[in-house]
Parts: C-alpha cells; structure tokens; sequence
C-alpha cells in the first residue's frame, strides 16, 4: 500500500513537472542580452547570471590575466559562414513545421520583436542574404500563424551594403509546457541531428590544422651514427 501512494505522488509531482507552464523572455539592445525564465512565481535569470545591483555592491578588484596552461590553447568560436546560414535556412523550416504539427496552438509568443541588420563583406552575398532571409519569413512565418498564438509581432530586416556587419535587436517571449518541448525535441530529433552534421560539414577546416609534434629520432639510426 505504501509502495501505490509513493507511485502515485512521484507520478503526480511528474505530472506538474510536465505540464506547469514555463515562460522564458530573451531581450537584447544597446545594454547587451538577457535571457531569463519564469516557472510559476519563480523567475530565474539565466544571462547574465549575476545581477547588475550585485556588481554595483562587490568592491572594485583588479582583473588578473589568465595565463594559459601550458599544453592548452584556447579555442576560438567558429562564426557561420555564408554557406551555413543559407543552408540552415532551407532546411530549418520544413524541421519545425513538422515538429509544431504535435503540439497544437499550446505555445504562445508574446511579444515577437526582431530587428535584424543583414551585412556581408559582397554587396552581392548582402543581396543574396536579404532575399533568402525575406523568403524564409514569407514561409515561416503563416506557418508559424497557424501552429501557435502570436501577438505584438514585429519582424523587420534592414539591407547593409556598406559592410558593416551583421547586427540584431529583439524581445521574444515565450510561453511553453515542458511536455511540449519534448514533442518537439522527439518529432524533430532525426532531422535536427542531421541539419547539425550538414552545418558542420560546411564549416571552414582550420588551415593550420595540429600543432607541429616534435619529431620521434629513430634510436637505432642515432646509435649507429654514434659508433660510427
């Protein structure tokens, strides 16, 4: 008996797991990005994680340089090429389109602001860039319309020509049950993955590749040498 009621507590505190709403909000302007979520009453601030009122409070400290240990360099992040990003937005519209059929008009978004400054170093790539970004928004976004509620949208992309680079601004936020992340995580798992590898595949190899590896002298050879 007292087996049944543990089986039916942990069943029913999964239960609330699943199916509590979580609203997450990421915002980024002239201050930087911040991305926090709110389950219930609780919200949690995931970045930046320390709070601006507690940097105010810490005493000034001077910022040490991290050496390096030796044996380890640092890694770089790789930024998307042009390649990747077109390839991704061929690919990634039909992958969410087939996982938000599961889940029905559950999620809300709430506001959808994205403000978007398309740059390239070629003129032409700014143009190419523009166009698939514009075609993209034209097929997303009605399927977006009918799969999930909507409001206080506003999407605009402004062309750069001049080269500047890439910029954004945006407010999105989103209202989802953790059981409709899962669905969509299950529908689109396969396919995600395989979007994944092909981006990899098109990123740019490292021309300088491995550090240079001291060179093994074959024992037998520096022997003889020394005899002789």
């Amino acid at each position: 008996m007292a087996g049944i009621i543990i089986l039916c507590v942990i069943l029913l505190l999964l239960g609330l797991v699943l199916f509590t709403p979580i609203r997450a909000r990421v915002s980024r302007d002239e201050e930087g990005l911040r991305v926090w979520l709110k389950i219930g009453p609780a919200k949690i601030p995931l970045y930046p994680e320390k709070l601006q009122e507690e940097a105010l409070e810490a005493p000034p400290q001077e910022k040490k340089e991290k050496k390096p240990k030796p044996g380890k360099t640092a890694k770089k992040r790789k930024k998307l090429t042009m390649e990747q990003i077109l390839y991704l937005l061929e690919g990634a519209p039909p992958i969410l389109g087939r996982a938000l059929r599961r889940t029905g008009r559950r999620i809300r978004i709430c506001p959808l602001m994205v403000h978007v400054l398309v740059s390239a170093a070629d003129p032409a790539d700014t143009g190419l860039l523009y166009g698939k970004l514009q075609a993209a928004l034209t097929t997303l976004l009605p399927m977006l319309h009918r799969r999930i509620h909507i409001a206080e949208q506003d999407i605009r992309l402004y062309p750069d020509f001049e080269g500047q680079g890439m910029d954004y601004r945006l407010d999105v936020g989103i209202a989802i049950r953790l059981w409709d992340i899962l669905v969509i995580g299950l529908c689109a798992g396969a396919s995600g993955v395989k979007l994944l590898v092909g981006m990899k595949k098109l990123a740019p190899k490292d021309p300088a590749g491995d550090p240079e590896k001291p060179q093994k002298t074959n024992k037998s050879k520096t022997n003889g040498a020394d005899a002789a």
